[in-house]
């Protein structure tokens, strides 16, 4: 596998055949998380959700249990399921799991003389200086493996030093003794001038063949030298592993009659082409949770019409949130993975704390009780699985209190017992501290509950957004159970659960779509605007887009490309995004950006002055619409015209004992209105509705609870 140029099609021009205009319309979207991996399916016919545990070390084992459900669902063989389906779109942890495990191939980085230290350096360090319990982090490429080579461009692009092959002769001959297995090449504004780097990919072909590299102005053409470094280093280190495991995904499908390709989830919320992927694996980090405010803004915008989201996903390790502003999800280039290593690339913007149904509660020395981030994961899992674990997690909390039944778990499909949840309880949190286990298990919920909200504050009210005029939508195998004290604590008082909503990242994996993004570096002013310069790059920009859209066999119709300026203030530090009103620049459309930019700053962080804008970097972002929408109108065949509970069981809010009816999810219909307390059970999750809180079945599915 190597690193094509920009101008190389990574197919030999025939369409793919996932894109390929086809009859059928079964379409299937895999998720795999820490402790489940989950499947969407959606045809004409029905939507099928199901879920089974990650496997540790395999995950493609995982992958091949999950259809095997789905098809034991619909009950036909794996075969006939993947006969009929059209499109599988799959979201994989694999990269992010082999940086955060350090498991990825050993990587020399390649820079310019003088600059081996940019990734020791960082952008000052620490992201928190003053937190003595953290140790300073080491570089993603260690000193040892960093080179580097007698070269120097300047920032306007010209050639200030020639390009001493010499010297990289000589750093070739110390990779090849150091039995290193990928490169990456970062040299100074290379993203303005790539010629030194494009001959030192030239001179690696000819002596490694056999090693992975990747260029930085292909990987993150972007003016800060640590980020792009940082993001050229991780994808290089990732190209065989990421590779690897796409090609044995596709053999196992093909082995059982799937001949077409996947499409993979990408960072940046949509999803692209196996092929395009390998080009730039950098796009698979982090990617999964990225799928979770696609599904949450299809079924907010499609059930209430309302454009401000919060979309949560709590999963078995995790909890993930993510904004929704007038219908645009936020994006950014601050993410970081495994020990604060930048990404460098513009994501869809997640915050993930480690809080989910598998974290696990201790009690520390001074009697206080800590929930997560470690987790018990899929193996052991929760005291309650009975699968080894015997530490008290939030799951069996949830099951002490009653949220949770020992029969109907996951549909009845997986055997818990509330016995093992209460002696792990009583073990390591009632008796720390002095209280019975139904208390203990209320403290778990609760801290629990607490640390979620802080987290949404953080990336709510810490950043001007006021949550009381958002909708949360969201799901994952936890979120139901804890859904609604969050949504009090937030002030918010709608909440929207897909019907799906066990298996979110699927659901936005099926809706979600194809996206690449494409980037260019050039600098100008909005008071001395180069309208040369910036009509080139916007150029050079759409061609890359359309190139992207042909590789692809995408029809003229359905091809769309939004342009973007970066920009700020003189001497501030971070930019903003700014979409242009149109693909031209025009002196009109020049003042149309300034007038957004002051917007938006004002808009972000409460001030906006008269001052030029400085713009650093150009991005095309170029889509597809996949045409394949989860929202099904509901069907009522076999509905009761009442809700009927299927069990009455003891469940505790706010420490006090309710009788509460709990009821089969897929026999609420929209005529259906049920007050809490309730709890309300289907195959991937639990809802539970607290005393104050209604819930209402909407046409689609989801489920509508108001406070």
């Amino acid at each position: 596998m190597r690193r094509t140029t920009d101008e190389d099609e990574p197919t030999d021009g025939t369409p793919p055949a996932k894109l390929r205009e086809n009859p059928m319309t079964t379409n299937v979207s895999i998720d795999i998380g820490g402790t489940f991996t989950d499947l969407y399916l959606v045809s004409d016919a029905e939507t099928i959700s199901t879920k089974v545990p990650t496997t540790e070390g395999d995950l493609s084992t995982g992958l091949m249990n999950v259809i095997e459900s789905a098809a034991a669902a619909k009950g036909i063989s794996v075969e006939s399921l993947l006969d009929s389906t059209v499109r599988i779109v799959h979201g994989t942890t694999v990269a992010t799991n082999a940086i955060i495990e350090d498991d990825t191939a050993t990587t020399a980085l390649i820079c310019t003389n003088g600059f081996r230290d940019i990734l020791w350096f960082r952008e000052g360090g620490k992201q928190n200086p003053y937190d003595w319990d953290v140790d300073y982090p080491d570089p993603y490429v260690p000193r040892s493996l960093t080179f580097g080579v007698d070269e120097r461009m300047t920032a306007e692009g010209t050639v200030r030093r020639d390009l001493d092959e010499d010297s990289v002769h000589e750093v070739v001959a110390e990779i090849e003794r150091r039995d290193v297995s990928a490169v990456a090449v970062s040299l100074l504004w290379a993203q303005v001038n790539p010629e030194h780097e494009r001959r030192i990919g030239e001179i690696l072909d000819e002596r490694l063949p056999e090693v992975e590299y990747s260029l930085s102005h292909q990987v993150n053409p972007v003016i800060r030298e640590y980020r792009r470094t940082s993001s050229t280093a991780i994808d290089a280190s990732i190209q065989s592993l990421v590779g690897d495991y796409l090609s044995k995904f596709q053999s196992i499908l093909e082995r059982r009659g799937y001949e077409r390709s996947p499409l993979i989830v990408t960072a940046n919320g949509g999803v692209m082409p196996v092929e395009e992927v390998i080009q730039v694996p950098i796009w698979t980090v982090d990617s999964g949770p990225t799928m979770l405010p696609v599904a949450a803004n299809e079924y907010v915008q499609y059930t209430l019409d309302r454009a401000n989201v919060i979309a949560l996903d709590m999963g078995g390790t995790s909890f993930d949130v993510s904004v929704v502003s007038e219908g645009k999800v936020s994006r950014t280039r601050d993410a970081t993975v495994g020990e604060d290593y930048a990404l460098g690339i513009e994501k869809t913007e997640i915050t993930s704390v480690g809080s989910g149904g598998g974290s696990i509660a201790t009690v520390d020395d001074g009697n206080r009780i800590h929930v997560g981030p470690e987790s018990a994961g899929a193996v052991p899992g929760p005291a309650c699985y009975l699968r080894g674990g015997k530490r008290p997690t939030v799951t069996d909390a949830a099951l002490v209190l009653g949220y949770l039944s020992e029969d109907h778990f996951l549909g009845g499909k997986m055997d818990i017992s509330e016995a093992a949840a209460r002696e792990a309880i009583d073990e390591h949190v009632a008796a720390p501290l002095g209280t019975d286990t139904v208390d203990a298990a209320q403290v778990i919920y609760s801290t629990t509950i607490q640390d979620v909200t802080n987290s949404i504050k953080d990336v709510t009210i810490s950043n001007g957004i006021d949550p009381r005029e958002y909708v949360i939508a969201g799901g994952g195998g936890a979120l139901g159970m804890h859904v609604v004290p969050i949504a009090e604590a937030m002030g918010i008082n709608d909440i929207i659960l897909p019907p799906n909503a066990g298996v979110m990242s699927a659901v936005g994996g099926i809706v979600s779509d194809l996206v690449r993004d494409f980037s260019i570096s050039a600098h100008t002013r909005s008071d001395e605007f180069d309208y040369d310069l910036v009509t080139d790059t916007l150029e050079e920009l759409r061609r890359k887009s359309q190139r992207f859209f042909e590789r692809n066999a995408i029809p003229d119709e359905k091809r769309s490309v939004n342009y973007y300026g970066e920009g700020r203030y003189p001497n501030q530090v971070w930019e903003l995004h700014v979409q242009l009103p149109e693909d031209t620049i025009t002196e009109d459309s020049v003042a149309s950006i300034v007038d957004r930019f002051h917007a938006l700053h004002e808009d972000t962080y409460g001030f906006s002055t008269d001052e030029p804008i400085e713009f650093l970097a150009w991005r095309a972002e170029a889509r597809s619409r996949l045409e394949t929408s989860s929202i099904r109108s509901r069907s009522e065949n076999d509905v009761p015209d009442e809700p009927v509970p299927y069990e009455t069981r003891t469940a505790y809010f706010e420490g006090e004992p309710y009788e509460v009816d709990a009821y089969e999810g897929p026999l609420l219909n929209v005529d259906h209105s049920i007050s809490g307390p309730a709890i309300v059970d289907t195959s991937t999750t639990t809802i539970v509705v607290p005393p104050s809180s209604d819930l209402e079945p909407t046409q689609t599915g989801a489920l509508h609870i108001s406070r």
